[in-house]
Parts: structure tokens; C-alpha cells; sequence
């Protein structure tokens, strides 16, 4: 006789009152002023910058060229730079503060949190740098999908170089959405104004296609300014935790990930709710890898709001 093997079903642990308190702490966070308006202003503002710098001539080189140079890719690396230095490293700052007192565990400790801590400065350093490298990359690749051969074909070195302009700061993705939006538009009027001039359609399509790049713009800035927030928002928790740690105000810690458990979150996250682990181990998060160090903490993937709650397992024996 057979044996059919049954997976066992998996339990999924009711969430504490502190675990509770941890997801509207950064729920509440996540929705305030501190990450949905200043960080987007600037971002969108940097954007408009980077735009308005390149000249016309360039990118209409661009475009016989078929790429972007290599003294443009220098000088965008050099904005985010700039960007980081200027304004990003308080963002992340910011956030890694909310994080560590985001844990409800370390409420009413006298403990104050460090964050010259050597973990945290090296964090914000390696995210700066890793940001740079990756925001640079996915603006090179957005531009280069506009220049190519089949692009140039379709459109005139003018035609391009203008749609080339609103474009700068979007991902690839975006950007051909931006181009595909321009090329409908243009086909619409064509059809719909047969005696309306070439130069009148253009521009009226350009028109419209900077204010629906605008609209991307915003939406990414939004996506980066969440999901950078929480990333060092957990990080932070993360941190405050270690610190405690090493001054005796807690014992041995685990680390418990928390979904909001509405019907927003994603298949991946739904998977990793309740999911108990040591504090140096990783969580099972597949796909892309978004982040050094992704996968000791969340965010899972861009404006994931998920959590960790830090469960004490036994005391300090020097408990302060």
C-alpha cells in the first residue's frame, strides 16, 4: 500500500500587541510628511536640474550618436553624488532615528541611540555609494533604449532630441511609456487633423508628454522615497536593538517579519508573515536583490511596508 505524504500546514502566528505597534509606527511614519514631501520635492526638483543642464546640441549629438557620452554619464555620477552628500544622507538619517524608536521593546529603557555608530555611518556610506552606482545605471539604460536604431528610424534627430529632454531621471520602463504616449499622440492627430502641420503636431504631442513624464517622475520619486525610507527605517530598528544589545538592556533577540496582512500585500511578503529567525540570519526573500544586505530585513521589494518585530528569548544577565 502507498503512502501519501501531506505537507504539512503552515501556522500562522497571531500578531502580538507589539507587533501591532511596530507596523503603525512605521506605517505612520512611512505616510508622513518626513518621506511624501520634502524627499519627493527634491527629487523632482534634482530631475528638473539634471534636464535643464544638458543643452540641446548635446543631446541632439546624442542621437547621431546613437549614446549617451561618457562626459554626460561622468557629470550625471557627479549630481548623484551631490545628492547623497546633500540631502539623501539626512533622509536616511532620519529614518534610521524613527526606526530605532520604532520598537516598542525599547521603550522606557534608559538607553539612548548612537547614530555615530560606526553600523550606522557605514550603512549610510555603502547605501550613498550603492545608490549612486545604481541610479546612474538605470538613467543610462532609460536613455540608451531612446537611442536606439529602431528610435532613430522612427523619429527625426530634432523629433528625438526634445522627447530625449523630459525623459532624464525615469527608468527604462518609463521612458518608453513616455515615447510610446508621444508616438500615439502624434498618430491621433494626425488622423484626427490631416491639414495640421508637422511642426504643430509635434510640439503638441512634446507638450503633452512632459507633463505625463512629469506625473512618472513624481510617481518614482515617490516609489525611491518610501522604499529607501523603510529600508533604513528598519534598519535602524536593527540597530537600536544591537546597540541595547551591547549595553545590557537586552538578552538574546530573534526577529519576527510582519506584513500589514491586508489585501495589499504581495504573494512574497504574505509568504514570510510570522517567519521567526536569529538576528544574523536571513529571511527567504526571492527575486531581484534590491539592496546590500536585503535579505537580513525588509523592505522586500520598492514601497513594501512590511516589518520586524524583535522578540527577547532570554534576559540579560547584567540587565541594566
Amino acid at each position: 500500500m502507498g503512502l501519501r505524504m501531506i505537507a504539512p500546514k503552515r501556522v500562522r502566528k497571531v500578531k502580538t500587541k507589539n507587533g501591532r505597534e511596530v507596523l503603525r509606527r512605521l506605517e505612520k511614519y512611512l505616510e508622513s510628511a518626513a518621506v511624501t514631501g520634502e524627499p519627493v520635492e527634491i527629487l523632482c526638483g534634482f530631475w528638473e536640474d539634471q534636464q535643464n543642464a544638458i543643452t540641446y546640441q548635446e543631446l541632439r549629438q546624442a542621437v547621431i550618436d546613437g549614446a549617451i557620452s561618457q562626459e554626460t554619464m561622468r557629470l550625471w555620477a557627479q549630481d548623484y553624488s551631490v545628492l547623497v552628500a546633500n540631502r539623501l544622507r539626512n533622509l536616511w538619517t532620519d529614518a534610521i532615528m524613527a526606526g530605532s524608536a520604532g520598537q516598542p521593546i525599547l521603550d522606557g529603557l534608559a538607553f539612548e541611540f548612537d547614530t555615530q555608530a560606526p553600523g550606522i555611518l557605514n550603512w549610510i556610506s555603502e547605501r550613498g555609494a550603492e545608490f549612486v552606482t545604481a541610479s546612474t545605471r538605470e538613467q543610462k539604460d532609460a536613455i540608451a533604449a531612446l537611442l536606439t536604431k529602431k528610435m532613430r528610424d522612427g523619429h527625426t534627430v530634432d523629433e528625438l532630441s526634445r522627447l530625449i529632454r523630459p525623459c532624464i531621471g525615469l527608468t527604462e520602463g518609463d521612458a518608453k511609456a513616455a515615447t510610446r504616449f508621444y508616438d500615439n499622440i502624434v498618430a491621433t492627430l494626425k488622423n484626427e487633423h490631416p491639414r495640421m502641420k508637422p511642426e504643430s503636431i509635434r510640439k503638441k504631442a512634446l507638450d503633452a508628454t512632459q507633463k505625463y513624464a512629469e506625473r512618472k517622475h513624481r510617481a518614482r520619486a515617490m516609489t525611491i522615497a518610501q522604499t529607501e525610507s523603510a529600508f533604513a527605517y528598519n534598519r535602524g530598528a536593527d540597530e537600536g536593538i544591537r546597540q541595547a544589545q551591547n549595553e545590557g538592556y537586552l538578552g538574546i533577540m530573534k526577529k519576527r517579519w510582519s506584513t500589514s496582512g491586508d489585501d495589499a500585500v504581495c504573494e512574497l511578503c504574505a509568504s514570510l508573515e510570522g517567519v521567526e529567525i536569529d538576528m544574523d540570519s536571513d529571511f527567504d526573500i526571492r527575486g531581484r536583490l534590491l539592496f546590500e544586505g536585503q535579505h537580513m530585513l525588509p523592505p522586500a521589494h520598492p514601497r513594501c511596508a512590511c516589518a520586524v518585530e524583535y522578540i527577547e528569548e532570554s534576559s540579560s544577565a547584567g540587565r541594566k
